[in-house]
Formats: structure tokens, C-alpha cells, sequence
């Protein structure tokens, strides 16, 4: 597990740069959704802020400090609107991100190897482990940037005439 545990905090290093290359200098038009309750990419930078303490570093932290912790699962739209994130200004939300994602990956680095086997109890999921949890960490970002590529593809979709015969799916 070792090597995939560094793949997935490398992946999960690469994604403030991917994300912050992807949207500035975007239009707030460009960045949101184009449908109600459909995420834009702004949106999805908000959630992965908004996770990556409640869903991903507190749940591990609780697994590394507890015997087998009860997780609750969360409401992603909810606390996007209780998080005030639509009040702050794309850099604001990237450079939160960047710094955010920086400590956690100082964090997960200093994550003992044998400890990645600790349990927790999630209450859909069942049974989770530290290093299933990280990897799952990794794919929810891959997950989210699939979106948020698809969110800006949209924008354009409506501006390329007879070209879209040459899109692949």
C-alpha cells in the first residue's frame, strides 16, 4: 500500500495547480452553474475547501485518535451555503485551497504506515480504514475535477456552431 499511499498524496498535491490553472482570470458567468442546483466550477472549488477538513482530515484524525469512530456522513449543498463561500472572491477561495491542501499534505506525510489499517464505522459506507479513506480522498478530488472541466465544457458547448460533430464524448 505504500506506493499507492504516495501516488494518492501526489495526486492530491497536484490539484490546487490544476484547479488554480484551469479557472483564473474566469468570468463569474464562466465559473457558475448553468443550471439551478447544477455545480459550476466555482462551486466545486468551494466543496473541495469545504471537505477537505470535514470530510477528510477530521475523519481521519478521528480514526488515528479514537477506537473506532461512528462518522456521520455530511450535506455537501448545505454547507456550501452555511460556509459563506459565495461571499469571498475566486482568489480568496484558491489561495484558502492552496494553503489548506498544503498542510494536509505535510499531515498525511507524517501518518505512521501501520496506521492506515485503523477503522472507523461510517454510517453508509460501513467499515473505513485511514488508508481506504485517503485513497478515496484522492479519487474525490480526480472526481471533482472531472466535474469541474465538464462544468466550464458546458459554457462553451453553446458557442462552437457545426464544430460539435467533431466532439467525442
Amino acid at each position: 500500500m505504500a506506493r499507492t499511499v504516495d501516488e494518492a498524496i501526489a495526486l492530491l498535491g497536484a490539484t490546487p495547480a490544476l484547479i488554480r490553472s484551469s479557472v483564473s482570470g474566469m468570468s463569474q458567468e464562466m465559473l457558475a452553474g448553468d443550471e439551478p442546483d447544477v455545480w459550476g466550477a466555482r462551486q466545486v472549488l468551494e466543496h473541495l475547501i469545504d471537505t477537505e477538513s470535514i470530510a477528510f482530515r477530521d475523519r481521519i484524525g478521528r480514526i488515528l485518535q479514537e477506537d473506532r469512530p461512528y462518522i456521520r456522513s455530511i450535506d455537501p449543498p448545505a454547507r456550501l451555503q452555511e460556509g459563506g463561500y459565495a461571499e469571498r472572491t475566486l482568489e480568496d477561495l484558491l489561495e484558502i485551497f492552496e494553503i489548506r491542501r498544503t498542510e494536509s499534505i505535510t499531515w498525511l506525510r507524517s501518518i505512521d504506515e501501520g496506521e492506515f489499517d485503523r477503522e472507523g464505522e461510517h454510517e453508509a459506507a460501513g467499515t473505513i480504514r485511514v488508508g481506504e479513506l485517503l485513497h478515496y480522498w484522492a479519487a474525490h478530488d480526480l472526481t471533482h475535477l472531472s466535474q469541474m472541466m465538464t462544468a466550464l465544457r458546458s459554457r462553451l458547448l453553446p458557442h462552437i456552431g457545426n464544430m460539435y460533430i467533431f466532439l467525442e464524448e
